[in-house]
């Protein structure tokens, strides 16, 4: 190694590039990688980070004296081989400085505990090593940390940029007007060596003469808080090897369409990013003392860099106050605790004043309708009721926002803002006047219940309550699959609605929107979501005194009760419903909620109490002429009827079923309709019938938007391709309907359909899996407990063992669910009863 080093002469390098090159080759004589020339020059005391050396291995920049003497050293030289190395660096360097003038040096420091960023460390790298000029935009809001992500990025960078570094503050987001171009080129010109008497008074040829002297150096231009491309055209570097970082608040595509120049748009930190960064300003061990109060100040801060660091001086002037303390008080009270007292122009919110301040008035009107909005995700036409402009107008209000990096849109027509941007709007949206803001708040309410209205028809055939007037266009929607593709990515928000709606006491709008929505969530299984807007509309009601409509909610709320295996509570909340509509005297509700109470018993195996309230119900349809809620009564007959064997009768109510269902377009109904036909022909080993209906039955709940009753439908045609020899699909069929079963919140539709999984795999000869499903339904059975699930779990483990030949151990299995069929009056008996015979 020694001979290779002494084979190297720095002498002989008369330029910078010609240095490099010599470098690189001393690192391959030593026979070293990258890596291990770092760690051997970190084993010497030496700092030398291997992406520190790639680069300036692959740059025609002199590096920093530092470097080369690590680099030296790592490679077997000593101090005699440094010091010759060094004397030609500075050589080059003052020939450099004699050939091209002065060298500026105007970056301010290196931002403070600068962590994580590197992706984005990484992208900056990329887009300038493909653009042409040498130029990038940072963009983001208020507080993302546009200006320390440059600074941490140039420092990082200064061995590419010999000849210099230029600074300076546009004041495009201040106090004060932005600069023009024509000072800031005088200041960069003097900089650079120019005599003031020397600089053009015309503003191109000052761009010109700046571009000349950037051609054949290595420059770097840091434009910090740009406001426009006006602003910076004249700034950029021309050919060459000079490049120009921007920072700015607002997008700048201007230059995008003229110079090329890529955009970098910054996020907020990833939450470990955050802990880092609180780490770096507090004390790891400060943070480790309590890490989950930390990661929640750092959620409290929106993982926005300035808010971190605010929040952290916070913590350093008051030690006596815990993380926990502060972030209950942040979380609480964002703005107001994101100052620093004394240097208020530094906090949060004199930080987004000055964005604040530059925008029109229609787009003020915009961002306080934002702060007023109660859904952290919200659309348009929300902000044109709360504006009481057009769609149009508020889209185009929203667009110049995001310009700013003050709304974002989600991708699907929607928008949504940081939370302590939403803070910042909501002060100003509450500096409003009271009646105003009610106003605006009761046309937000009524455009989403109109929307929301607007989607019964389109899923579930039906008018819906109330459909409130709006001057902004509510949606039309021309099928299922459009209304519940509106709804689904929206459903949070409307419950945040509810929730926001009943909190400002608009008792009507929480009620009815919790009403509107309930059909929907209950398809899509979101029944958990669904109890809670219901409680919260049902106050709300009750605070306004408004019965009828709690007889409504009362019945939702035990339909959905009941859906979650709940069934005392739910029976509970129909009997309250059902005193209400008599106490009303309203027939009609009270028929509604005997048909509700009808299916909670089917469920709970009150066969006899299931029939009474369903044949009461359809009576009284009757009397009043409503000849279709009479079949829909009556469709729960026919379920009853299926359920204790007899078959005839069911047959019958169901065929009834099905041609009202298929008339009124009920498409739920009706699919729960064809599926009890098909249950029927497996009976009668029709297992091609069965398969055709069930076929009818999984297109009718798709239409409906009801996954739960896919599952449903498709664990019974697993049973249906086993009885037809297909024992691939039957097999794939039933594993994955108990996959997914499992999955839901359902624990009814758990148990029906892991003991269908396990009847088809029974009929396909498995009787491992067979086992191992019936045994995991009787589990979940004996638990809630449903006596009838049980009573087909142990007959599946019976014809289990028996496949087996474990033909006692089926026998006592057969002889317990035959007690429990008989204890139930439920279909099973007969066969049961043969086989123990």
């Amino acid at each position: 190694m020694r001979q290779s080093l002494d084979g190297l002469d720095p002498s002989s390098a008369g330029s910078a590039p010609q240095l490099v090159a010599l470098l690189r080759e001393l690192r391959a004589a030593s026979g070293l990688s990258i890596r291990e020339v770092s760690r051997r020059a970190r084993d010497r005391g030496d700092w030398l980070p291997t992406s520190t050396l790639a680069a300036v291995l692959n740059r025609d920049a002199v590096p920093r004296a530092e470097v080369v003497a690590a680099l030296v050293r790592a490679c077997g030289g000593d101090e005699a081989a440094v010091e010759t190395w060094l004397a030609q660096c500075a050589r080059i360097s003052a020939a450099d400085v004699a050939d091209t003038g002065q060298v500026p040096r105007q970056l301010p420091g290196a931002p403070h505990a600068f962590t994580g960023r590197e992706r984005e460390l990484h992208l900056i790298d990329e887009h300038l090593q493909a653009a042409s000029p040498r130029s990038v935009v940072l963009a983001g809001p208020a507080g993302i940390g546009k200006t320390a992500l440059a600074l941490h990025w140039a420092h990082r960078s200064l061995d590419a940029f010999p000849d210099g570094q230029l600074y300076v503050d546009l004041r495009g987001f201040s106090g004060t007007d932005p600069l023009a171009p024509g000072p800031v080129l005088h200041r960069f010109l003097t900089a650079l060596g120019t005599g003031p008497e020397e600089v053009p008074a015309d503003g191109d040829e000052r761009a010109a003469m700046f571009r000349s002297l950037l051609g054949h150096r290595r420059v770097l231009v840091v434009l910090d808080n740009a406001r426009s491309p006006e602003q910076l055209r004249d700034l950029l570097p021309g050919t060459g090897g000079s490049t120009a970082l921007i920072t700015a608040r607002t997008d700048l595509f201007g230059l995008t369409a003229t110079h090329g120049v890529p955009h970098l748009r910054l996020a907020p930190l990833t939450r470990e990013e955050s802990m880092d960064l609180l780490d770096a300003m507090i004390g790891r061990g400060r943070v480790a003392t309590d890490p989950e109060a930390a990661r929640g100040l750092a959620a409290a801060c929106g993982d926005l860099p300035l808010a971190l660091r605010l929040a952290a001086c916070q913590t350093l002037a008051h030690p006596e106050q815990t993380i926990g303390e502060l972030r209950d008080r942040i979380a609480e009270a964002p703005l107001a605790n994101l100052d620093l007292p004394g240097d208020e122009a530094a906090g949060l919110r004199a930080c987004l004043d000055l964005t604040r301040d530059r925008l029109d008035a229609a787009d003020r009107d915009a961002l306080d309708a934002i702060g007023l909005h109660p859904a952290t995700e919200f659309e348009a036409a929300g902000i044109a009721a709360l504006t009481g402009t057009s769609v149009r107008d508020a889209d185009a209000a929203l667009h110049r926002l995001a310009g700013v990096h003050l709304a974002a849109a989600t991708g699907d027509g929607r928008w949504s803002v940081h939370d302590l941007v939403r803070a910042y709007a909501r002060e100003h949206a509450d500096g409003h006047p009271r009646e105003e803001r009610e106003a605006a708040l009761g046309r937000l309410y009524d455009w989403h219940l109109a929307a929301v209205a607007g989607t019964w028809q389109a899923i579930f055939g039906l008018e819906p309550e109330v459909v409130p007037a709006s001057d902004v266009p509510v949606p039309v929607f021309d099928g299922p699959e459009a209304a519940l593709a509106w709804l689904d990515p929206r459903h949070s928000a409307l419950c945040e609605m509810i929730r926001h709606a009943a909190a400002g006491r608009r008792d009507w709008h929480a009620g009815r929107l919790a009403h509107a929505l309930w059909r929907y969530q209950y398809i899509r299984g979101v029944r958990g979501e669904a109890e809670a807007c219901l409680r919260v509309a049902l106050d709300a009601d009750r605070r306004t005194g408004d019965r009828a409509h709690e007889v409504k909610l009362q019945r939702q709320l035990g339909n959905t009760l009941k859906a979650l295996g709940r069934f005392d509570e739910a029976e509970g909340a129909l009997d309250r419903s059902l005193r209400l509509a008599t106490g009303l005297d309203d027939v009609e509700a009270a028929a509604l909620t005997l048909m509700a109470l009808a299916q909670l018993h089917i469920q709970q195996w009150r066969l006899d109490e299931a029939r009474t309230c369903a044949t009461e119900a359809a009576r009284v349809f009757r009397d009043l002429g409503d000849a279709d809620r009479e079949v829909n009564a009556l469709d729960d007959v026919a379920h009853v009827d299926m359920l204790v064997g007899n078959d005839d009768e069911a047959r019958a109510g169901f065929d009834r079923a099905v041609k009202t269902f298929t008339d009124r377009g009920w498409t739920q109904n009706l699919a729960s309709a064809l599926a009890g036909l098909a249950r029927l022909r497996l009976r009668d080993d029709d297992a091609d019938g069965a398969a055709a209906l069930l076929a009818d039955a999984l297109d009718a709940y798709r239409q409906s938007g009801d996954p739960l009753g896919e599952i449903y439908v498709q664990s019974l045609q697993a049973l249906a391709h086993a009885r037809l020899g297909d024992r691939e699909t039957a097999a794939r069929l039933a594993g994955g309907t108990a996959e997914a079963a499992l999955a839901t919140s359902s624990p009814e539709l758990a148990l029906e359909v892991l003991n269908n999984a396990g009847f088809a795999f029974g009929a396909v000869g498995d009787a491992t899996a067979a086992e191992r499903a019936h045994r995991e339904a009787l589990d979940l059975a004996e638990a809630l407990p449903d006596l009838y699930e049980q009573a087909r779990a142990r007959h599946g483990i019976g014809d289990a063992l028996a496949a087996r030949g474990e033909d006692d151990a089926a026998r006592a299995e057969w002889t317990l669910a035959l007690r429990l069929h008989e204890k139930l009056g439920t279909y099973g008996r007969a066969e049961l009863a043969e086989r123990l015979n």
